[in-house]
């Protein structure tokens, strides 16, 4: 199946997740015609600024939508807490032989099947 498709379905699923299923609304909201809102669903060019208004007015992630990267909600997960941030902060100061064991054990967990995201 080509990207382009690919993405068509992830502007479907976005409208059905956010529970917008008129499309004639979408349209009217973004002022395009429900007949660009209809190609893009079917897989055709979207623009950038179309697709980032759409993006946007959804509360999608953008990357997701045109390019599959991550979920409909990774934009959310982009904040650093402040224990990971001063985790990152002391990780700094250590020694090199140190930052590189943990490191290397922080990649080992990230690539364990019973820790990754569903």
């Amino acid at each position: 199946m080509s990207e382009d498709r690919i993405r068509g379905q992830r502007i479907r699923r976005a409208m059905a997740d956010r529970n917008f299923s008129k499309t004639q609304a979408l349209a009217a909201e973004l002022k395009v015609s429900v007949a660009a809102v209809s190609r893009w669903q079917n897989g055709g060019h979207v623009s950038l600024k179309n697709a980032c208004d759409f993006a946007q007015r959804l509360d999608v992630s953008l990357d997701w939508l045109l390019l599959g990267r991550g979920n409909i909600d990774w934009h959310r997960d982009n904040q650093l807490t402040s224990a990971e941030l001063q985790w990152i902060l002391s990780l700094r100061t250590q020694p090199p032989k140190i930052r590189s064991l943990l490191t290397d054990l922080v990649q080992a967990l990230s690539q364990s099947p019973s820790l990754r995201p569903a």
